[in-house]
């Protein structure tokens, strides 16, 4: 049959009108759902979210902040006397640890030594008039005892005379010379009692210039012990400015001395931090009255942490307590408080590696100047505090929490601090700190963690209990 004859082209139009009416026959067939499952209408599923639980805080309130380890005391030790050194000992090196008591530096001594036998013999020279003195105002006391003797007879003779010239026994004359040899025995007595005043204040000057000697003489001794230098508490000698055979003037710096016994750490706390700082509970202010409680601050326990950059999970320990502010008011620059932090045991060092306290040896020796470290202040809560998961603070510092099937969003928290927190698994986990009362949340809300899609307030949404995969789709309409 030809293609172009009419039978061919009826025949070619009804083999294509059968294959289109197959192939509708088969989409319908493929499409087609029983009445039974097809009148079944499912009702849609809420979106289903990840969460996890609030957990409280327990222990002590724990605030980190960077520091750097500044001298307990730095002495700049200078001589108290001139003169040549003639000796400077090893010690007195800079560098060189030294404990209290040791002779590190001598001055030449021979002219405070002769200074001293000068004085000594001056002294008992002193000593000697004193004691002459004395024989002079005793020996004066006699004689003034013997001039009143004196005295007393004259007068008695003329009581005598007086009574017989009235009985016309003696003449006038003799009367007169009895009274003139009274008179002159009692100016005896007065010029002895003159004398012996005069000795008396002689004896005040000599005692006076005694004492003056006295004083010189220890001003001398003071001199001569001088001429030793010797540390005055344990600690390192920082730098050394003189050399044996030098000629120091009084008040000259020899060498400066750190002392070692403690140190301090200087750091700054937020007025965020300082806040929780002053809610220790049970402040000890040093025992100082009420009046100065607004210029202190609570003494509480430090932890003080060093880390080498080369050893990984190892990390050094002191204990410490936070002492005092570093001045007054806060730092213009940054707004924060300067602290003062005081580790009264720098050589008592714990080590720690992975979180456990370490029996290896060969640490660092001590806390020395210079070190950046962190300062731990363990602040014991004043109110319940709670632990949220670092990855469900959303940016504005705001997080989901599911209630009774419903999404409820918390906005501007007040958050206190990030700490590192041991998870269900055992891992290190980032959380943030809050107040449970400044917040209004509890230990027993649960906060949504990423991942999740577009959430609203109020939505209705599914909680896997921290259960299982997570799943991440977007919230009803």
């Amino acid at each position: 049959m030809k293609r172009n004859s009419l039978a061919g082209q009826t025949l070619s139009f009804v083999v294509s009108v059968a294959i289109i009416i197959a192939g509708i026959a088969g989409f319908k067939a493929l499409i087609y759902k029983p009445d039974a499952v097809a009148s079944a209408k499912s009702k849609p599923a809420f979106p289903l979210v990840h969460t996890e639980a609030i957990r409280a805080h327990e222990g002590s309130l724990d605030i980190s902040v960077d520091g750097v380890v500044t001298p307990f005391r730095e002495i700049e030790v200078a001589a108290e006397v001139a003169g040549k050194v003639v000796f400077k000992d090893d010690a007195c090196n800079g560098g060189r640890f030294v404990t209290r008591g040791t002779r590190l530096m001598k001055i030449d001594p021979r002219d405070y030594e002769l200074a001293v036998q000068r004085l000594e013999n001056q002294l008992e020279q002193a000593v000697a008039s004193i004691e002459e003195l004395q024989v002079e105002i005793s020996n004066t006391d006699e004689l003034i005892k013997l001039a009143d003797d004196q005295v007393e007879l004259e007068q008695n003779e003329v009581d005598r005379l007086a009574g017989l010239i009235q009985d016309g026994i003696v003449a006038d004359s003799t009367l007169d010379r009895a009274k003139q040899s009274e008179l002159t025995a009692r100016n005896g007595s007065v010029q002895l009692k003159n004398q012996r005043s005069l000795l008396k204040t002689r004896q005040r000057r000599l005692e006076s210039a005694h004492e003056l000697v006295e004083t010189d003489l220890e001003k001398a001794k003071l001199d001569l012990e001088r001429t030793e230098i010797t540390a005055a508490v344990d600690g390192v000698v920082i730098d050394d400015l003189v050399e044996r055979g030098s000629f120091v003037q009084k008040g000259e710096p020899i060498f400066t001395f750190e002392d070692t016994s403690a140190v301090e750490v200087k750091c700054r706390l937020k007025m965020e931090e300082l806040y929780w700082v002053w809610q220790q509970a049970g402040q000890e202010f040093n025992g100082l009255g009420a009046g100065s409680i607004g210029y202190q601050i609570p003494k509480i326990p430090v932890t003080v942490r060093y880390r080498l950059s080369d050893r990984k999970g190892v990390h050094y320990e002191w204990q410490g307590v936070l002492a005092r502010f570093d001045g007054i008011g806060l730092d213009e620059a940054t707004r924060t408080v300067p602290c003062r932090v005081l580790v009264d045991k720098p050589r008592d060092v714990k080590i720690v590696s992975n979180g456990e306290d370490s029996a290896a040896h060969g640490g660092l020796p001590a806390l020395v100047r210079g070190m950046f470290v962190t300062v731990t202040f363990h602040v014991d809560q004043s109110s319940p505090l709670l632990l949220i998961p670092e990855r469900a603070v959303q940016p504005g510092k705001a997080l989901w929490i599911v209630k009774d099937g419903k999404l409820d969003e918390k906005r501007a928290l007040d958050l206190i601090e990030l700490i590192q927190v041991k998870n269900t698994a055992g891992k290190d986990e980032p959380c943030w700190l809050v107040e449970a009362a400044a917040t209004g949340l509890a230990s027993s809300d649960r906060v949504v963690v990423p991942p999740f899609g577009v959430l609203r307030d109020g939505d209705s949404v599914r909680d896997d209990d921290g259960q299982g995969d997570t799943v991440s789709v977007e919230a009803s309409q």
